[in-house]
């Protein structure tokens, strides 16, 4: 049995649960704030405002973390792809 075929015996037999554990994607938890056809007072437009801002910073947030959290897995990856290019069998 070569070494790479242990290899990936291997990732089959134990690798199984983190390959789980992302098939459910992630969504934000953002309140998108409600807007009205028209707005009673000035505070509740600059209410409104004050919350749409948050549910932007929410949703930029939300974005970076999983660009950031996809740049470590493509990393891993590819050290992964590159360790098991260096086996020699």
């Amino acid at each position: 049995m070569t070494v790479l075929r242990s290899v990936l015996i291997g990732l089959l037999l134990f690798g199984h649960t983190p390959a789980l554990a992302d098939m459910i994607s992630p969504s934000h938890s953002c309140a998108k704030p409600f807007k009205p056809s028209q707005f009673a007072t000035r505070e509740d437009q600059v209410n409104y405002e004050r919350q749409l801002g948050k549910y932007k910073q929410c949703l930029t947030d939300f974005v970076n973390v999983q660009n950031k959290e996809a740049r470590m897995h493509s990393e891993a990856a590819m050290n992964a792809a590159n360790e098991l290019k260096g086996i020699r069998t």
